[in-house]
C-alpha cells in the first residue's frame, strides 16, 4: 500500500469551497483511478494536508486521464487554491497500518 502526503494552502475565504471541490475530486480520483481515498487534515497554521492511499505505486503512477467533468471538478478546486493546485511533500510505502476504518459513505466530521 502506498501513501500520498499532500499540502493545499487555500485562498481566504475559500475555506469551504475548498472542502466541497476536495471531496468531489477525490471520490472522483477514488472512482476512475482506483485510489483507496483519502482523509483531510487542517493545521493550526491555516493549512491542509491530505493523505490519500493507493494499493499500490503501480496504481498511482498510471497515466490517469481526466475527462471533461473531472477537468471541471479539477479546476474548481484549483480556483481555491494559492498556487492553483496542492504540493506533494511525500510520498510513503505503508509499513505498518493500525488505522481504523470507517464506512466509505459516512464521512467523519
Amino acid at each position: 500500500m502506498l501513501a500520498v502526503l499532500i499540502e493545499f494552502r487555500v485562498r481566504p475565504g475559500q475555506d469551504d469551497a475548498f472542502r466541497a471541490a476536495w471531496t468531489e475530486t477525490t471520490e472522483y480520483i477514488r472512482a476512475r483511478f482506483g485510489s483507496l481515498g483519502s482523509r483531510l487534515h487542517r493545521a493550526g497554521d491555516g493549512r491542509y494536508v491530505g493523505y490519500a492511499q493507493w494499493p499500490d505505486r503501480e496504481t498511482y503512477d498510471r497515466d490517469h486521464a481526466w475527462d471533461e467533468s473531472g477537468r471541471a471538478i479539477r479546476q474548481r478546486m484549483a480556483d481555491t487554491l494559492l498556487e492553483g493546485r496542492g504540493r506533494v511533500l511525500d510520498i510513503l510505502d505503508v509499513d505498518i497500518d493500525r488505522l481504523t476504518r470507517e464506512p466509505a459513505d459516512e464521512p467523519v466530521s
